[in-house]
């Protein structure tokens, strides 16, 4: 039988077409929370157009270095920029259907197609270094080592590669559901251990040498009567929190954490979500699947507080700018919120379409949207 998981590539978006439909069954939002007089601004610092779509619906996410940062559209453009000022390095067509990546590092540039290529290619110029045909799509983000590559693909296989030249080190098969999200978080390395999220809702650790199982840890849990009901797949990125601390999150499940040493469970939230979390001021933060945004203290795991205004609005991952909480939505809006207790300071629109992704680096924002469009934004001087 056709694994079913072909057909719910969409469903992760589920929730902004729901936000944005005309529909009267559509949960609508309501009114946005309101700004205070001296509201915090981003001003831009730069913007390029950097894809062609459909990069919404894939788990193409730039990757930023120290100087560079890397993004992949789908149809098969791999840019390489000038992280603060946006200048384009190199720029590559190869007319190849990226679906994940890219992830850079240690002077090499990793990404990966649905149909099971994995390629590499030299940071500083964009040369290829060598490509390598696996068993199954790849739609989880590669993690680059100093000289190892690390990917999970769709029919739940880790493969360990030589960074140099994709020589492959070992795998490691993961047990995938009847059903489940196209798509997922990818591997975690720290220090000599990958941490490895499932499409069955566990996280396991294994030795980077080796591929030896050193923990095996379920977070995720859902007693549905369905296979639908039953999904818990962790689709967004686990979260380090130094080097002892690591979160996780699933759809349909709860936001576990847990030592990163032993697998041990310190605590457990139920939510469902599908981006990735962030963490500042002693909280862990995440956006469950109907756009409430989420405190919760790290230590214990109670909520600090939520923020239900932006509710239906297709809210994206948040990430920690300075003193901020940021996140943004499906028309293309940052919210900036306070993040000791979640109000509101400010609201800008600042693309077009839909954003996708945001990530952090030092000072400045980047953001990613549906249209293929990265930018570059810091908060305003006052």
């Amino acid at each position: 039988m056709m694994r079913l998981s072909r057909f719910l590539l969409l469903l992760p978006l589920l929730v902004v077409i729901a936000a944005c439909s005309s529909s009267p069954k559509a949960p609508k939002p309501g009114p946005l929370p309101d700004l205070p007089a001296e509201r915090v601004q981003l001003d831009r610092v730069w913007k390029a157009q950097v894809g062609n779509g459909p990069e919404a619906l894939l788990q193409l996410r730039p990757s930023i270095t120290a100087q560079q940062i890397v993004a992949a559209s789908h149809d098969g453009v791999l840019s390489a920029l000038d992280a603060e000022t946006g200048k384009v390095q190199w720029r590559i067509k190869t007319k190849l259907p990226f679906t994940a990546g890219p992830a850079a590092g240690y002077g090499v540039v990793v990404v990966g197609t649905g149909k099971g290529e994995l390629l590499a290619y030299n940071a500083t110029n964009g040369e290829l270094r060598w490509k390598v045909q696996l068993g199954a799509g790849v739609h989880a983000a590669p993690v680059v080592m100093a000289d190892r590559v690390a990917v999970l693909t769709s029919d739940g296989v880790v493969h360990m590669l030589n960074s140099a030249t994709g020589e492959q080190h070992w795998t490691y098969s993961t047990p995938v559901p009847p059903l489940s999200l196209r798509g997922s978080a990818g591997p975690v390395a720290v220090g000599s251990h990958l941490l490895v999220p499932t499409a069955a809702g566990k996280v396991l650790s294994l030795d980077a040498e080796s591929g030896v199982v050193e923990w095996d840890t379920r977070v995720a849990t859902n007693t549905g009567r369905s296979e639908l009901e039953r999904m818990v797949d962790i689709q967004g990125e686990l979260l380090l929190d130094g080097d002892s601390s690591l979160y996780s999150v699933g759809f349909q499940s709860q936001l576990a954490a847990l030592s990163v040493q032993d697998g041990r469970r310190r605590w457990q939230f139920d939510v469902s979500s599908v981006h990735s979390l962030a963490a500042g001021l002693g909280n862990v933060y995440v956006v469950d699947t109907g756009s409430t945004v989420i405190a919760l203290d790290h230590e214990s795991g109670k909520p600090v507080w939520k923020q239900p205004d932006l509710a239906w609005r297709g809210i994206i991952n948040p990430v920690v700018l300075g003193p901020v909480l940021v996140t943004g939505d499906a028309k293309g809006y940052a919210h900036i919120l306070s993040q000791s207790d979640g109000t509101a300071l400010g609201r800008e629109r600042l693309v077009r379409s839909g954003l996708v992704s945001l990530s952090v680096q030092g000072d400045l924002l980047y953001t990613w949207s549906a249209n293929g469009v990265l930018g570059a934004w810091k908060i305003r001087s006052r």
